[in-house]
């Protein structure tokens, strides 16, 4: 089997990850891809199908990666918001001393 057909099935094992909503999974498998394509000479005519198959499946996963860190981004800005609120409710006022009547 060529590199390429082997990125195509880690291609569609990302891509049955994205449809189980398991985006982290297809995010993890992006390292086998790269071993894979490091030592893959140009691909030829033939393979030229299955390279594109792989950008189609690639346009997907990058979508999902985009709207997953859009996701953790708004996530730490609640978490910011929701710490300043904390912050606001646990400050109190400083106490004053309290004023004694002196006997003269």
């Amino acid at each position: 089997m060529s590199p390429y057909q082997q990125v195509l099935e880690i291609a569609r094992e990302q891509s049955a990850a994205l449809q189980r909503g398991q985006p982290e999974a297809a995010i993890g498998l992006l390292d086998r891809r790269e071993e894979l394509l490091a030592g893959a000479t140009v691909p030829t005519p033939e393979e030229a199908p299955v390279v594109e198959e792989i950008m189609r499946l690639d346009r997907d996963l990058s979508s999902a990666i985009r709207e997953r860190m859009i996701e953790i981004r708004n996530e730490a800005l609640e978490g910011q918001r929701g710490r300043r609120a904390l912050d606001g409710y646990g400050r109190r006022a400083q106490r004053r001393p309290l004023a004694v009547d002196r006997i003269s």
